[in-house]
């Protein structure tokens, strides 16, 4: 069969309408319906051109599904390399990586090693009330993300956000109180 063949258009539609709710469901199932109709499509393209490839002693729906695996995965590979995080996740990571500069300090002029600096964190962090102690550890130790953290404490998301900040600034105010930090504390509430 091939696809200047024009009987193969007529057969082709024909395999499409037999085939296409099973692969609308199997590109749903292994891609997410976000990108569902496009991969359909696209599939559909590319079997019509690759339909002298087609060998016809072994069943359709298999073949017409191999192609939408390959289609779906380039389309992974596509969204992931276009994932670009947004100006305010930027300016959030920058921000604290400043702070962790100025808690790290720069070598011989740092009044403290950073092993010393690290105990006086785990210290400040036993001072915390346990609520706030515990979502530090959740949000910061754990790598638990927003949404994550507030659905384990049954709280909402700005609750959460609230009290990492209350958090934050308890530590700052610990940490400058211990030296910790060679600047004030009003410039380490600007840094962070």
């Amino acid at each position: 069969m091939t696809s200047s063949d024009p009987t193969a258009r007529d057969l082709f539609e024909v395999l499409i309408r037999e085939n296409g709710d099973a692969l609308l469901v199997s590109i749903r199932a292994n891609a997410g319906r976000e990108h569902a109709d496009d991969i359909f499509q696209d599939t559909v393209l590319v079997a019509w051109r690759r339909l002298p490839d087609y060998d016809r002693t072994r069943p359709f729906g298999p073949w017409l599904r191999g192609i939408a695996r390959m289609i779906a995965l380039e389309y992974a590979g596509k969204r992931a390399r276009m994932r670009v995080a947004a100006p305010e996740v930027i300016e959030s990571m920058e921000r604290d990586l400043r702070a962790f500069e100025r808690f790290r300090g720069e070598g011989a002029e740092s009044a403290m090693s950073f092993r010393e600096r690290l105990a006086a964190l785990d210290e400040c962090l036993g001072r915390l009330p346990a609520m706030y102690a515990q979502t530090v550890q959740s949000a910061y130790r754990d790598s638990h993300t927003l949404s994550q953290v507030a659905m384990t404490f049954g709280e909402s998301e700005e609750t959460i956000k609230k009290r990492l900040q209350r958090a934050r600034a308890m530590l700052e105010s610990c940490l400058s109180a211990k030296g910790v930090f060679g600047v004030s504390p009003d410039a380490i509430g600007e840094a962070t």
